[in-house]
């Protein structure tokens, strides 16, 4: 893909990339959205080790994979189609995740599910113009 922006597929990596470092950012902040670690207290000592170990692990793999789609994007090089369906996938399995963990009578865990289902189609539709 090339490094140009008009190039549809450069676009697509560009868009993904955003929002895997707009997630890593949403991430950043949990601890200042949720209180932690005090907001975590109730759980225990260790499942807020646990919690917080998994949300910085997290963090680093959204960061990790942005940026090898905008290195991507960058160098013109073109990514193994899979690489976008694992992203896809990941998206499309947190979307599905979201009402058997959340409660869905809310506007902002309703608004998270169409987000994740958003972004696995972005990474579907990355993968296809990967494909032509």
């Amino acid at each position: 893909m090339a490094s140009d922006l008009t190039n549809a597929g450069t676009l697509v990596l560009w868009a993904a990339a955003a929002y895997n470092i707009g997630f890593a950012i949403f991430h950043l902040l949990f601890w200042r959205l949720f209180r932690w670690p005090d907001g975590l207290h109730s759980s225990g000592k260790l499942n807020t080790a646990i919690t917080q170990t998994l949300n910085i692990m997290l963090i680093y793999c959204f960061a990790l994979y942005g940026a090898t789609l905008i290195w991507a994007a960058m160098a013109s090089i073109t990514l193994p189609h899979l690489v976008l369906i694992a992203g896809a996938g990941f998206w499309l399995f947190r979307a599905a995740l979201q009402p058997l963990l959340f409660s869905m009578r809310t506007g902002p865990s309703v608004c998270m599910a169409v987000v994740f289902l958003a972004g696995a189609g972005l990474h579907t539709l990355g993968a296809l113009v990967a494909l032509n």
